[in-house]
């Protein structure tokens, strides 16, 4: 992976880029859920933020034809510009007046917004910044350099909301973040043609022809059965995510035991990165995927049991349960990437996120009834173990699963 780093400047760039940005974000993203829980301690208003969060994802398929047919590197750069715009709103309003909850949801749907925008320009524009064979190697160690990096701001913010810390300092670290995202978005380049500077602009019909041919592609091969994993996947995920501010205040004892699991899956994230890179030469992916989903699942449900009596042990279970779930990502990802041609990559990844969006967003409303409902919330986690080994046994029932081979023996599926 170092080799890459050092052989390839371009790609080092856009390694410090996605490193910051992918900060900034993730700094919002688990912030904002907690703050939320935190000034109003109530199950709907969390549901409502996780809902805000996937919401806009629903309409990411329409976005596909435009980041395919458009300059990626504006694209990531207007995001990156809206994002610090809010962060920087979310600081300097409070000062002027203390707004209600309705502010916050609305902060987190205009960040979720951009995000349909910068999650296809990222993926369509990695394989035009690193060759074929090098995407699982540039895929883990972007994780593992946003880790490292985020695992700092990560336990800057549990140090500072230990203590006490005002939220306007935590919203003045993460503005710090993403404005150093922009600057350093200003040295990536691409191999995208100059026509993009020009870019054709389809008339309506042209643009849903383009439109269909995504949507009509993700039923070929082994893509199909990977999206409806991922539609349920998302379903469940987004279930617990909205409860994991009030499991996590219940186990730890501590308000800010929250960053302390986020954190410890940070690190999870670090060793899924090392996991992937493995694993990559000696399984073939089909192993990979319905294994480790199982073995993620049965992880999940363990330490719900172990936390309540031996949190050190659950650490390592957590930190473990975290890790191969970040390699299944990286491997699903690396799948996306390649099998697809590359003129439909972002419209696959925008209609995948579509669809996992409808499933989170319905997700985030589920959890925040079942939080207010379930007279224990370790019942949402056990319920989501199982639904990761559901899902494992569901991939290996498809016969394209269980022919896919080693990553450097993937190829693209015929356009």
């Amino acid at each position: 992976m170092l080799k890459l780093f050092f052989d390839n400047g371009n790609f080092r760039n856009f390694l410090i880029f996605q490193a910051f940005f992918g900060i900034g974000s993730g700094i919002f993203s688990i912030f904002m859920m907690w703050a939320v829980h935190a000034q109003y301690q109530n199950p709907i208003y969390t549901g409502i933020a996780g809902f805000m969060f996937v919401a806009p994802r629903v309409a990411s398929f329409l976005v596909g034809p435009f980041v395919d047919k458009h300059n990626k590197i504006k694209i990531l750069r207007v995001s990156c510009f809206v994002n610090l715009c809010i962060v920087a709103l979310l600081l300097a309003i409070p000062y002027a007046y203390r707004p209600g909850v309705w502010f916050l949801h609305l902060a987190i749907l205009i960040f979720s917004i951009t995000g349909i925008f910068a999650g296809p320009a990222i993926t369509a524009l990695m394989p035009k910044i690193v060759g074929s064979d090098d995407l699982v190697k540039a895929n883990a160690l972007i994780r593992v350099v946003s880790t490292i990096a985020g695992l700092g701001i990560g336990v800057l913010l549990y140090t500072m909301m230990y203590g006490g810390t005002g939220f306007e300092l935590i919203y003045a670290v993460n503005t710090g973040v993403l404005f150093l995202a922009l600057a350093f978005s200003f040295f990536v380049r691409s191999k995208e043609r100059k026509e993009f500077e020009k870019a054709d602009r389809a008339d309506l019909k042209t643009y849903f022809t383009e439109l269909k041919a995504g949507l009509i592609f993700i039923k070929r091969g082994a893509i199909f059965p990977l999206v409806l994993a991922l539609v349920f996947m998302s379903l469940f995920a987004d279930i617990a995510y909205v409860n994991l501010p009030m499991f996590a205040e219940i186990h730890t004892g501590m308000a800010s035991g929250y960053i302390l699991l986020t954190a410890l899956a940070l690190v999870g994230g670090l060793i899924g990165s090392y996991i992937s890179r493995i694993i990559e030469h000696k399984f073939e992916l089909w192993k990979i995927l319905v294994f480790g989903l199982i073995f993620t699942g049965a992880l999940r449900i363990i330490f719900v049991n172990v936390i309540a009596d031996n949190f050190s042990r659950a650490v390592w279970i957590y930190i473990l349960y975290a890790g191969l779930g970040s390699a299944i990502g990286i491997f699903i990802n690396t799948l996306m990437q390649k099998l697809p041609p590359q003129g439909l990559i972002a419209r696959i990844n925008t209609v995948i996120t579509s669809l996992s969006g409808i499933a989170a967003a319905a997700g985030a409303l589920i959890g925040g009834i079942a939080g207010t409902l379930l007279p224990n919330v370790d019942m949402v986690f056990i319920i989501q173990g199982v639904s990761y080994i559901t899902i494992g046994a569901f991939l290996w029932m498809f016969k394209h699963i269980r022919r896919l081979p080693k990553v450097k023996d993937v190829e693209a599926i015929s356009d």
